[in-house]
């Protein structure tokens, strides 16, 4: 499958026709399988045998042992469970993958493309303020191919897989909304993503051709794309109405074959995305390139569908470490794990705001105080440069992130100089583009402990501060003090609010309200924006002339600049 998979069991079989249960942790460029007793297992590449395996010697290696899986006892080969090969050298297996290597994705190109453009603009800028091409908004539309086999036919109809791409509010399969619902929601209607769903295409050849464990990974897959992309052109497919980038080559193409997945781990019709041997031409200047592919089986889920158009229609990157030595971001965002099949988490805030998908972005300065909505966009923002970055927002339990493992405020700490998560190890020369700063300090998410618990996030009664000297701590990736203090962090609420200690001024605000208890030096103002705040009352003549001009202007509706610290108006300004 295209998206990660942790402690996922499967069905392998032998060239004999016997068949192994493995429970496997990996993505399609790189896994480990163990039996269900835990005894690590890889495939003898001499007879196509699942044996139990060994390490190699500098542990850089799973080697194939002499005992074949279910026909020996572990224990008699002298091997230990659990077998790992170091960091390194799984990662580097990762990296040497074919789909990495023999052609490049284009939405990797566009990435890139994307970080040279946004270079210097601040993480604040509004979508409109930016580049169009960096942001994912407006109508986009897809193509999604279903492909049938002369000797398996489909169960599952074209009318529901439409429905399950485009029907708002569709529950098929126990799904929340559709794969349109799913991006709707996310952007906050700044997204509306479609398919194009085809009839069924019979294949030339039986199943057994494709799946094939001889031929290399991916190569039947695009020759079973080749065959049905040919045929819907002979057929007179109206390929111009599918959403392109400037370059003529259309983001998305989603095929589903019908049957169950059938192959081993990285052979014949494994569920992955890639790209084509070369771009294919359509006419009309548009070719495809990029596709995934994955079997349909009995039912039809949201998340690896919504993970795989994550990156061909908004060029996210993946958020998880290729060689699996660390969780990424976990369950807390789409382009990691994901949460759950038929409803999988949100967008991390990091990408939601590059896609443009924002509604508000505010900078975190000193005297604020923060008020924070959950699922509606919104996020505070403090910065060192354009390219590093705490992110700010508010995640609850419930809609789209029903399956969060905690709740709370996440803080996000971006490097957009990184290129993904593959390294973990928190120093200033490695570490992820985007990692969640764990309120517990653990960092099991780094260390691959879990992805994602209940201790996480911050929140009342638990963790209510971040600043440099909290752990975590809220340093920049080089060691140096970034000067963020949050405070006060309120209890777990779809509004949540935090505090930021000390003075700062603000400008051109506008006064909606005045309250006091009659001639006592107790007053407060609402400020337009930010709400109800104390007027400061040391001084009499100070307190009585702030009073006079904050009446004035909240009755001649003009604007005024305000001094406050720890959110207390001490100075007004009127120009």
């Amino acid at each position: 499958m295209p998206t990660p998979f942790v402690n996922e069991e499967f069905t392998f079989t032998n060239p004999d026709g016997s068949t192994i249960r493995v429970r496997g942790s990996g993505n399609q460029y790189y896994a480990v399988f163990e039996t269900l007793d835990g005894y690590t297992v890889v495939k003898n590449p001499d007879n196509g045998f699942y044996t139990y395996a060994q390490l190699s010697e500098d542990k850089s290696q799973l080697i194939a042992t002499d005992g074949i899986v279910g026909q020996v006892a572990p224990q008699s080969l002298g091997i230990q469970p659990h077998l790992s090969i170091e960091t390194e050298s799984a990662k580097q297996q990762a990296q040497s993958a074919p789909m990495l290597q023999e052609g490049f994705s284009q939405w990797r190109v566009r990435r890139q493309q994307k970080k040279t453009q946004l270079q210097g603009i601040s993480a604040t800028t509004s979508a409109d303020a930016r580049p169009a091409s960096t942001v994912t908004v407006g109508n986009y539309l897809g193509l999604c191919i279903l492909i049938k086999f002369p000797d398996v036919a489909a169960s599952i109809s074209q009318q529901e897989v439409s429905n399950f791409c485009n029907l708002p509010g569709y529950a098929g399969f126990g799904n929340k909304g559709s794969v349109r619902d799913y991006f709707y929601d996310n952007s906050q209607g700044k997204l509306t993503y479609t398919n194009v769903v085809t009839q069924y295409y019979t294949a030339a050849h039986n199943r057994s051709y494709y799946t094939d464990p001889a031929i290399d990974y991916g190569t039947r897959a695009r020759e079973l794309i080749l065959e049905a992309l040919n045929y819907l052109k002979s057929q007179g497919f109206n390929f111009s109405q599918l959403s392109s980038d400037s370059n003529g080559l259309i983001y998305a193409l989603n095929v589903f074959y019908v049957g169950p997945r059938v192959n081993n781990w990285a052979e014949g019709l494994w569920p992955h995305s890639w790209s084509l041997a070369s771009p294919y031409d359509v006419g009309g200047g548009k070719k495809l390139y990029d596709y995934q592919i994955t079997n349909m089986g009995s039912e039809l889920t949201l998340r690896t569908f919504c993970h795989e158009n994550g990156h061909m229609i908004c060029d996210f990157p993946d958020l998880y470490d290729y060689g699996g030595q660390s969780a990424g971001v976990g369950n807390y965002c789409l382009m990691c794990y994901g949460g759950n099949d038929k409803n999988p988490v949100q967008v991390c805030a990091y990408l939601k705001n590059e896609a443009g998908w924002a509604s508000k972005v505010t900078a975190i300065t000193p005297g604020l105080t923060a008020s924070l909505p959950a699922a509606k966009n919104e996020f505070y923002l403090y910065s060192k440069n354009a390219n590093e970055y705490f992110l700010i927002e508010n995640r609850q339990k419930t809609g789209r992130d029903t399956f969060l493992p905690d709740a709370g405020l996440a803080i996000w700490h971006v490097d957009e100089q990184k290129n993904g998560n593959e390294e973990e190890q928190m120093t200033p020369s490695q570490h992820y583009e985007c990692s969640l700063e764990q309120a517990d300090n653990r960092f099991d998410l780094e260390k691959d402990v879990n992805a994602g618990d209940n201790a996480d996030l911050f929140r009342a009664s638990y963790k209510t501060e971040f600043s440099d000297s909290t752990s975590p701590a809220g340093k920049w990736w080089d060691g140096s003090n970034s000067g963020l203090k949050i405070a006060q962090i309120s209890a777990v609420a779809a509004t949540m609010t935090f505090t930021v200690p000390g003075s700062a001024w603000l400008e051109k605000k506008q006064i909606t309200g005045l309250w006091m208890i009659n001639q006592e030096r107790n007053a407060a103002a609402y400020v337009d924006g930010l709400g109800w705040r104390k007027i400061a009352s040391e001084s009499d003549s100070v307190f009585l002339g702030m009073l006079a001009l904050l009446s004035a202007a909240k009755e001649r509706k003009f604007p005024v600049n305000l001094r406050l610290e720890n959110n207390v108006i001490q100075e007004i300004y009127v120009f």
